[in-house]
């Protein structure tokens, strides 16, 4: 009898080993599925980020290129300024004045920009937008009382401070 129990529990185990081989198998049928979708997933990915940085270097070059087709014409008046330096003391205001509208048309363009002026003149001094390069006494301590270089910023960032007393 005991030679017929092991032969029955062999023949029991069979069918339960062929439904985990068959599992088994399943498991890495399905294990693969996933590691290659997981594997497209992460090439997509990749593709994406390279896209977007392509994309944002073109955004950059073009706002470039926006800003300088926006200053050469005020760069030829400048040039043509100078050209035109008069002689004639008694023409130089005219060319002074000349001067000054095309520094208005300068900062016109900066305007257009979004780039504006740090108001720094009887202000009170804020390390965040003025930069001291010498102290003076005032009336009142921190308050500006001259501007050696005019400041500016765009979207509320400083791109270059104000150079003040």
């Amino acid at each position: 009898m005991y030679v017929d129990d092991v032969n029955q529990t062999e023949e029991q185990e069979q069918p339960k080993i062929s439904t985990l081989e068959q599992e088994l198998e399943e498991a890495k049928v399905e294990a693969q599925k996933n590691l290659d979708g997981w594997r497209r997933t992460q090439a997509d990915f990749e593709n994406y980020q390279k896209r977007k940085e392509s994309e944002n270097k073109e955004l950059i070059d073009f706002a470039r290129e926006v800003t300088i087709a926006k200053l050469l014409p005020t760069i030829d008046t400048i040039e043509q300024s100078l050209a035109h330096i008069p002689d004639d003391i008694s023409k130089m205001d005219e060319w002074k004045n000349g001067i000054a509208g095309t520094l208005k048309k300068l900062e016109g363009v900066l305007q257009e920009l979004g780039v504006k002026k740090i108001v720094a003149v009887g202000q009170k001094f804020n390390p965040n937008f003025h930069e001291a390069v010498r102290e003076a006494e005032g009336d009142e301590d921190g308050i500006i009382v001259e501007e050696y270089q005019t400041g500016y910023e765009i979207n509320g960032k400083v791109v270059r401070p104000s150079q003040v007393v």
